[in-house]
């Protein structure tokens, strides 16, 4: 007996050190989203209600809980890791959530503003990069969420002219490229490197290493915005990382800003990623943050239209699901709920300051 209670537990040690090449998604936190945004107090409003925000927990999967994740965990989904990190080192997976973040706050304070009735212009500053392929010069030389602004001195404002600019080289060639962050796009410092080559239809084509199609959704890189705010606000990620928070952060910034009565007085969830037009787009992750959003005792839970059916399916009887496709159907929803919109009913002005969105933008490559 000794023997046989020494070899099992062994093999559980042996078994909860041994990771697998898969991640759980587990249910995350619902917090208030006002906690996380900081306002002049010259615009600021007491809030009525509760407007909280969700996330998903991710953990690597052990070859210990392989089975339970997959069987007997309520509303845990277990993915094989190419899913999470599209075949790239898992190096880039964190710094990928970091940029969609970033992002995703960006545009919540430019759709937010533009809803008040301010005007918000954009300007494409370059393009930034959410993936780097190993073994390329880009990979040694740049990481993922640097901005790139020129190339040789000349300005790329978006992915195609990247591409075309490094093109315009044969492999082989030295290229200066000036590059900058998210935050800051327009403080650039130097990177010199050498381009390799590929063989495309018989050519050899200098390559810089940045995954790159026409189609936004599948590219390595986007074009980054710089907007122009009427005054500074602050968003706190809290260690969250993705894109998906950017509708509730929209709406905490409207609730805010516009007298905070937008929720009336109800305690409301939203996740949704959001375009600078105000769409809202799909997410991952949603049964974990539905459960979520029923353990912080949520009435209303705003989702992406095309997702309310995964919602619905974890959702108790106590919890409205509503699917929305943008910010102003969410305004509408929250106002038959019996929610008072003030200022955020102005709607966006007239004009590229209302509705601008950056040429070739990469709309959230991982939700």
């Amino acid at each position: 007996m000794a023997i046989v209670v020494l070899v099992v537990v062994l093999a559980v040690v042996v078994a909860s050190r041994v990771t697998l090449s898969y991640y759980a998604l587990v249910p995350g936190r619902a917090q208030p989203v006002t906690g996380l945004i900081a306002v002049p107090r010259a615009h600021d409003h007491a809030v009525h209600g509760e407007l909280l925000l969700t996330d998903v927990g991710v953990e690597q999967v052990t070859a210990l809980m392989y089975l339970p994740d997959r069987l007997w965990q309520k509303a845990t989904t277990v993915v094989p890791a190419s899913d999470l990190t599209g075949g790239l080192p898992a190096s880039e997976f964190g710094p990928q959530g970091t940029v969609d973040m970033q992002e995703a706050q960006l545009t919540a304070e430019a759709v937010a503003f533009r809803q008040l009735g301010y005007s918000v212009p954009e300007t494409d500053a370059g393009v930034v990069l959410y993936a780097i392929l190993p073994g390329t010069p880009a990979y040694r030389s740049l990481a993922v969420g640097d901005v790139v602004t020129a190339v040789d001195g000349v300005p790329v404002r978006s992915p195609s002219a990247l591409v075309a600019a490094i093109r315009s080289h044969r492999p082989g060639q030295r290229v200066t490229l000036s590059v900058g962050t998210v935050t800051h796009p327009t403080a650039t410092h130097a990177v010199t490197l050498r381009l390799s080559g590929q063989r495309e239809n018989g050519v050899e084509e200098p390559i810089l290493g940045i995954p790159y199609s026409q189609l936004p959704a599948s590219s390595g890189m986007g074009t980054q915005p710089v907007y122009q705010f009427p005054f500074q606000v602050s968003l706190s990620a809290d260690g969250i990382g993705g894109p998906s928070a950017g509708l509730a952060f929209t709406l905490g910034l409207l609730d805010r800003l516009s007298g905070g009565e937008i929720t009336g007085g109800r305690t409301v969830a939203a996740t949704g990623t959001i375009d600078p037009n105000g769409a809202v787009g799909e997410i991952g992750g949603l049964p974990q943050k539905t459960v979520a959003v029923e353990r912080a005792h949520a009435s209303v839970f705003l989702v992406p239209a095309a997702q309310v059916a995964q919602a619905k399916a974890e959702a108790t009887p106590g919890l409205t699901v509503l699917g929305v496709r943008t910010l102003q159907q969410a305004l509408s929803d929250l106002q038959r709920l019996g929610g008072h919109l003030g200022a955020a009913a102005t709607g966006p002005p007239a004009g590229p300051g209302g509705h601008a969105v950056p040429a070739e933008w990469q709309s959230a490559p991982w939700s």
